[in-house]
């Protein structure tokens, strides 16, 4: 066991001063002074309705982005954040737990009812798993509605907070994101995350030089389904309230597009594209009565075109993004910084 720690911490040494010798590290230090100090000059809305929300699903996304590094999809990941965000209020409800203990209970329980999934499905193909996640969204609305009496998730219920709202909740988020993202970062570049790789690159020759595929696919979806947990429980908070509409293919679809319109297998990725899809969703809405003024007599039978509109420029920027940006805006950064370097030297 002491051999096992030793050999954790070494390794967790070793990545550290790989990564203060990255480039990525003023990209790091950028985000986290940006995160730490917007809030002290933003508005209380876009502390509570933007920021916060934004920094949850960066542990979603990466959650996402995690089975990804492992070769495989879910379209149906939020099954898990609803039942972190269920989970995590019931508990304390129930049990009169603290907040704290009821948000990492329920991102245990998250990670069970994965594993349980992940025994029977992660021998499947990337796509065929992740149509399985998919239906097991829909079986969880079922059982939610059909237990409803004990649940309460169709009215839904408000939900306990760890802390109270605005800057408090706010940073005691931006902290479990920023552990929840350097261990997942770890992980990456950890023997493990080597071996997530191989498997994504070509699985017969992954299980060829003795990778045991199964056993590291199944680390990768409860790992996965632990966070996006996590984040279900925050996001449960954020909002005041949890109710079924968390199960919606929505939530499921988000974490895909924003991984992807970030760059997809980054540790920055995920980040990049829950910024932008965020801030798209948190400010679009405001010109909801100018489109439907525009809009309503092209389509008078919809009383509401804003939110159509709205998935619309979402799946259209998301194109735009795969036809010309294929490894996502990510891939921008090398480009930027070296641009940057270049106008530094020249001024020098």
């Amino acid at each position: 066991m002491q051999k096992t720690v030793t050999h954790l911490l070494g390794s967790i040494e070793r990545e550290l001063l790989n990564f203060r010798q990255s480039e990525k590290l003023y990209f790091v230090l950028g985000a986290v002074a940006i995160g730490l100090t917007i809030p002290l000059i933003a508005s209380e809305y876009v502390v509570g309705e933007v920021l916060t929300p934004m920094i949850i699903f960066m542990i979603y996304a990466s959650s996402w982005n995690l089975l990804a590094y492992s070769g495989q999809g879910s379209l149906g990941h939020a099954a898990f954040l609803g039942i972190g965000g269920f989970a995590s209020a019931l508990i304390v409800i129930k049990l009169s737990l603290p907040p704290v203990l009821g948000l990492l209970l329920g991102s245990l329980f998250s990670a069970a009812i994965g594993l349980l999934i992940g025994l029977v499905c992660v021998r499947l193909k990337a796509w065929f798993l992740a149509m399985v996640t998919f239906g097991f969204s829909v079986i969880i609305v079922t059982l939610i509605s059909q237990f409803d009496a004990v649940i309460g998730g169709i009215m839904g219920f408000p939900t306990p907070l760890i802390v109270e709202r605005g800057l408090p909740f706010y940073y005691a988020t931006f902290a479990l994101a920023a552990i929840s993202i350097f261990v997942m970062y770890l992980l990456i570049k950890s023997k493990t995350g080597l071996a997530f790789r191989a498997i994504h690159e070509n699985e017969l020759e992954a299980s060829m030089i003795g990778i045991n595929i199964a056993k590291y696919k199944l680390i990768a979806f409860v790992l996965s389904t632990f966070f996006a947990g996590l984040a279900g429980g925050l996001y449960a908070q954020s909002i005041r309230y949890i109710q079924v509409s968390v199960f919606d293919p929505y939530y499921s679809f988000l974490p895909l597009m924003m991984a992807v319109i970030g760059g997809l297998r980054t540790i920055e990725g995920p980040i990049i594209g829950s910024a932008i899809i965020v801030t798209i969703n948190s400010y679009l809405h405001r010109i909801d009565n100018v489109l439907h003024g525009l809009m309503s007599p092209l389509f008078p039978n919809v009383s509401n075109v804003g939110p159509p509109l709205r998935m619309l420029s979402l799946g259209l920027f998301l194109v735009i993004v795969v036809i010309f940006l294929p490894k996502g805006i990510s891939s921008l950064l090398p480009k930027i910084r070296k641009y940057f370097s270049e106008e530094t030297k020249k001024g020098g």
